[in-house]
């Protein structure tokens, strides 16, 4: 069946709930996991040159050590399931993209992920990464939603 899950993780308490599911649903299948987080690039609008090396730097500082606080908690559940791990950081300016291009160049045979279910505006305003990446997937898509 499955033998190598990407799991893509924001952190939020619905993706830490879908990382438990899919870490347990990896043991049950002896699959390997990659767990995986994007972050998106800086933005700039309108700041002086002095002020965008500032915010610059402190965004990239502050979104490593989040995204390190992220994976290394991530890895030490998957280490605690038994399930062999690898954990990767990707910066994309669209993260759907980027589970897409790791579950292609890393081999990974299903998607294992949340849906927030956002609906209406919400989900035309904020979008929908889990969407875009059923929309677009080559590779076998499993979403964990919200339980009621």
């Amino acid at each position: 069946m499955y033998k190598h899950i990407l799991i893509p993780t924001d952190g939020s308490q619905l993706s830490s709930e879908a990382l438990v599911e899919s870490l347990d649903l990896a043991k049950s299948l002896g699959a390997k996991a990659t767990i995986l987080t994007v972050e998106e690039p800086f933005h700039v609008f309108a700041m002086g040159a002095a002020q965008v090396a500032h915010s610059l730097s402190d965004y990239q500082d502050q979104i490593r050590a989040q995204a390190e606080r992220l994976l290394s908690a991530a890895a030490s559940q998957a280490r605690e399931a038994g399930v062999p791990c690898e954990t990767l950081r990707a910066t994309h300016e669209d993260p759907y993209q980027a589970i897409i291009d790791t579950a292609r160049e890393r081999h990974c045979d299903l998607i294992a992920m949340a849906s927030h279910g956002r609906r209406g505006m919400a989900a035309v305003v904020l979008g929908s990464q889990t969407q875009k990446v059923l929309a677009h997937s080559t590779t076998p898509v499993l979403v964990y939603r919200k339980k009621a």
